[in-house]
């Protein structure tokens, strides 16, 4: 078992690793400070099936009320819509403002979950349980809920911190192979914005061979950077967000359903490489080397999508710097970045322009 120790004052908490760790769930919560608690609700995805068990039962061995809300997931229940259901199975089942939200699932889950316990009766206390490596090497670390907008991906949400991150490998083992490859775009990130020895690490393993070091790793690169910049907004946290503002933009282009977040990610990564040389700050050699090993990772080819509905939505991504322009972060080297909002529409649309030759459907 591994622990990686969120470090924010009185809203401290441990993020556990390790296999088997759902199993003693009921153990942790006294030393997570939920030892008063008056129920929980587990709010699970019906696809993470054993796991549902596993945690119902380490929680009823507490001896207090325990309520499952078991749901058929997909990015389109995190809206308006599915929040208000959420809010009525909380009524119904009787939760008040001692009651814990439990959060059994992929980043969907975790952003609904924690942003319903972040607003029922003004805020209740939560744990995230994780069970796609994307979650638990990336959203479920930070306290960032959200729903989505017709006109943006989590741009209604909280920051609402949870009591406990418990992630247990063994619930990834069903994963299909593309949620694997979304998790390690994740990691990748990690890598190339701020680790260059977790990139080399991770690029000559293959998705499904990342365990708990580099997991850990992961995690406790982004629990430092949210120590520093809880709320996103001294300019520390908006490293996490390379290859973000691109890959937030197809996600969105794309109904946010034909491809994994990861995926996009390495997309909007492979993009910002280009914006990055184009801008002066990333030498030739290391953007062809890192953009040849990032097409190395499976991902499913571009579709075609109209220009003007990407460049709208990079426009109105949350990053923004001076005058209101769309603040890019870009790669000096590996490991190394910098934020840039003085980016160009026409090197925006090259960069565009590359995705689309380097990555689309073949004909």
């Amino acid at each position: 078992m591994r622990t990686v120790r969120l470090l924010l004052g009185p809203r401290s908490y441990d993020i556990v690793i390790g296999e088997g760790t759902l199993d003693t769930l009921d153990t942790l919560l006294p030393f997570a400070g939920l030892g008063d608690a008056s129920a929980f609700a587990v709010v699970a995805d019906r696809a993470t099936g054993p796991a549902i068990e596993r945690t119902l039962k380490a929680l009823e061995r507490t001896g207090l009320p325990v309520h499952s809300i078991v749901l058929a997931i997909d990015e389109r229940l995190k809206s308006a819509a599915g929040l208000d259901a959420l809010y009525d199975r909380f009524i119904a089942e009787g939760l008040d403002r001692h009651s814990v939200i439990v959060a059994l699932g992929g980043g969907v889950v975790g952003d609904l979950a924690g942003y319903a316990a972040a607003t029922f009766v003004r805020g209740v206390r939560w744990i995230g349980i994780p069970t796609t490596l994307l979650a638990a090497v990336d959203s479920a670390i930070g306290g960032k809920t959200a729903i989505n907008h017709a006109r943006g991906k989590n741009l209604i949400g909280a920051i609402h911190q949870p009591s406990l991150v418990v992630v247990d490998r063994t619930t990834f083992a069903t994963l299909p192979a593309r949620e694997i490859v979304s998790g390690y775009g994740e990691m990748l990130k990690y890598g190339l914005a701020l680790d260059r020895r977790l990139w080399n690490d991770l690029i000559m393993m293959a998705p499904a061979s990342v365990g708990d070091v580099q997991i850990e790793r992961c995690v406790a690169r982004k629990a430092a950077i949210v120590a520093t910049d809880e709320r996103d907004v001294s300019g520390e946290r908006e490293v996490l967000n390379f290859g973000h503002t691109i890959g937030h933009a197809i996600e969105s282009a794309t109904n946010y359903g034909y491809y994994r977040h990861g995926e996009a990610v390495i997309l909007g990564m492979r993009a910002a490489l280009h914006l990055s040389h184009a801008r002066g700050h990333l030498a030739p050699d290391v953007l062809q080397t890192v953009d040849a090993q990032l097409a190395g990772v499976a991902v499913p080819p571009l579709p075609p999508l109209d220009r003007e509905t990407l460049v709208d939505a990079i426009s109105r991504d949350k990053k923004k710097g001076s005058g209101g322009r769309t603040r890019f972060v870009l790669l000096r080297s590996i490991g190394q970045t910098l934020a840039d909002d003085r980016v160009e529409s026409k090197q925006i649309r090259a960069s565009l322009d590359f995705l689309e030759s380097a990555c689309a459907s073949p004909s």
